[in-house]
């Protein structure tokens, strides 16, 4: 039955269990909510980059591990004045010269080759063809020195999202005296 009061209006008649939330409960909820996903979504963004860069920076170091290592391969087999050759010859930090004891099929026959840095890319140059060994090398990124007819070999390679790799390796050619 309704109650009525004094100035015969209708009462509201209370409900059993109310449940729900607040209005205050809810915007501290939406509130708590948007924060968390602030934080997972940087957290997101963060882990992508870093996916991202050491993807770009596995795609340099097996460019420059290709290169390097044909470049090592080759001057381990260079001819020197021991064997009728000529001398190796590096050329302003960047470039080497050298004659091959036994030719490539590419090469067609015994003959000179070089590398050198042309540019943003390492070139192996012989009488029939050049090839472009490496892509993407810093300014600078190729630096070869001698010492006593051990060969240390310098490649940097720089990406376009400002990741570097640097490669470091040494040689002797095998027809050396040590």
């Amino acid at each position: 039955m309704r109650k009525y009061n004094s100035k015969n209006i209708l009462e509201p008649i209370p409900l059993k269990n109310q449940s729900g939330f607040t209005l205050i409960e809810m915007i501290a909820a939406i509130t708590l909510l948007g924060v968390m996903g602030l934080f997972s979504t940087q957290f997101l963004t963060g882990a992508a980059q870093t996916t991202s860069l050491a993807s770009a920076q596995k795609g340099l170091m097996d460019d420059s591990k290709l290169a390097m290592e044909f470049m090592i391969r080759e001057i381990r087999v260079a001819s020197t004045t021991i064997t009728g050759g000529q001398p190796i010859d590096i050329t302003g930090n960047n470039q080497i010269t050298f004659d091959k004891l036994s030719a490539l099929a590419v090469d067609g026959d015994l003959t000179q080759i070089q590398y050198i840095q042309v540019g943003s890319n390492i070139n192996r140059i012989s009488s029939n063809q050049t090839t472009v060994m490496a892509t993407n090398v810093a300014s600078g990124g190729l630096n070869i020195t001698a010492n006593n007819n051990f060969y240390t070999i310098s490649m940097t390679l720089a990406g376009t999202n400002g990741e570097n790799f640097t490669l470091v390796s040494g040689v002797r050619p095998r027809d050396t005296t040590q």
